[in-house]
């Protein structure tokens, strides 16, 4: 599938949670209030994602990770495949001066931007990207000696999933997608599982950073509730896998 053709997939499952065309000019995107253990993907990335200098999301969707880390960084940089968010996030975070969102797939990245970033984060995204260590290197080149980068993606590993395999049902990751990864009704589906195209354990995003370059420092466990407790043992009791790791070159 092309970039084009998936563009446009993604572009037809964000036209349901998109506003009104009238309503997008008065749109402001609000910060994500976070109290506490993270308890979700967004809130895990503002969480390890370490202040200071300048900052890039991956996916960034509709601009809440950037709208609320965007006072601690000197510039912020939004990557965003959908044209359909990318419009919506652009203008709902016009009033930021130092943010950026461009409308492209990662590999056109490094063609426009040549600085390095300090901070790299992304959540939700590497499991929607078809080859996720040429994604690696590419956020590698991207870097500088001591960057930042902050992975989130569900957790094939958690106890739920491993439960539904012994009962013979797939271990879907995309909670909104329970039919086998189909919408209730398959007729309506866009993307199988919403797209994700590959499951991830801790260990195999620590195994993807080393490749990369990059030297894991941090596992993080969280879950919508009683989130904290479960980074006793993380791999089997959090729902996404949270690294952040330091890029040695």
């Amino acid at each position: 599938m092309t970039d084009s053709n998936l563009r446009s997939k993604y572009d037809k499952i964000y036209a349901g949670h998109a506003p009104p065309a009238e309503q997008v000019p008065n749109i402001k995107i609000e910060p994500i209030q976070l109290k506490g253990w993270p308890t979700n993907l967004r809130e895990a990335l503002i969480y390890l994602a370490r202040p200071g200098g300048r900052l890039r999301e991956i996916g960034c969707g509709a601009g809440a990770v950037l709208a609320t880390l965007a006072p601690h960084y000197e510039e912020i940089v939004g990557v965003e495949l959908s044209t359909t968010m990318a419009d919506f996030t652009r203008q709902g975070l016009s009033r930021l001066p130092h943010c950026t969102v461009l409308n492209m797939p990662l590999e056109q990245v490094p063609e426009v931007v040549t600085s390095p970033f300090d901070c790299i984060v992304w959540a939700d995204v590497i499991e929607h990207v078809v080859d996720v260590i040429a994604a690696m290197k590419i956020i590698a080149s991207l870097s500088h000696s001591g960057t930042q980068l902050v992975t989130v993606t569900p957790n094939v590993a958690f106890l739920p999933h491993r439960l539904r395999l012994l009962r013979g049902h797939a271990p879907t990751t995309a909670s909104h997608y329970p039919n086998e990864g189909f919408r209730p009704d398959p007729q309506h589906t866009v993307l199988h599982d919403a797209g994700h195209l590959h499951y991830f354990t801790f260990r195999q995003v620590e195994i993807l950073y080393r490749m990369a370059g990059f030297q894991p420092k941090r596992r993080l466990g969280i879950a919508s509730r009683v989130s904290r407790p479960r980074n006793v043992w993380p791999t089997l009791l959090s729902s996404s896998v949270c690294v952040s790791g330091v890029y040695q070159g």
